[in-house]
């Protein structure tokens, strides 16, 4: 109704392939130019969209720690498996097990399904209970955790020592040297 756009800033950017893949930035891309192309027609504003998650998800992976594994009950058929990190630690955004980060233990053998925690008191420091991870069944305290696509957000949403837990440390590395 008069008013002539010249610039469309679309915001928050193209998202990360965690467990589950997500579409390429291409088909991003191509869907969001199609709308604009229904709306604007020949008077396409100048778009800004920022890259967003899915360029930098992949670059972060967290080496954690199995520091506990225990069954609630006899009748739980599900153990629960304690990280060194939790929701606290970073790993906000497994809140209401929104993302579902690629979780790699370190052994081999049979996989039993688990219910992952964080190491706080906190009741919502469970990171997975409905979406279920596997572990094989001779891991134990101490092992290693390897959690990928970890290089968007988790250090900033790492808490100051949040119930005595330090925040999450970071490391970088380039071709082999680190940082």
């Amino acid at each position: 109704h008069g008013i002539e756009l010249e610039m469309i800033n679309l915001g928050g950017g193209f998202p990360a392939s965690y467990v589950d893949p997500t579409f390429s930035v291409k088909e991003y891309a191509d869907e969001i130019m199609r709308f604009l192309s229904e709306d604007f027609g020949e008077h396409m504003p100048r778009i800004i969209l920022e890259p967003g998650r899915s360029l930098v998800a992949d670059a972060g992976i967290i080496v954690a720690e199995v520091i506990n594994i225990s069954r609630k009950s006899k009748n739980n058929m599900y153990q629960w498996v304690y990280l060194d990190i939790g929701k606290f630690g970073g790993m906000i955004e497994t809140i209401d097990e929104s993302i579902k980060f690629p979780i790699y233990f370190d052994r081999e053998g049979m996989a039993d399904e688990i219910i992952l925690a964080g190491p706080t008191c906190d009741s919502m420091d469970i990171l997975y209970e409905n979406y279920k991870y596997h572990m094989p069944e001779t891991s134990q305290a101490g092992d290693r955790v390897y959690i990928f696509t970890t290089g968007a957000y988790t250090r900033s949403y790492s808490a100051i020592c949040f119930n005595g837990f330090p925040p999450l440390n970071a490391v970088a590395i380039t071709t082999g040297d680190l940082l």
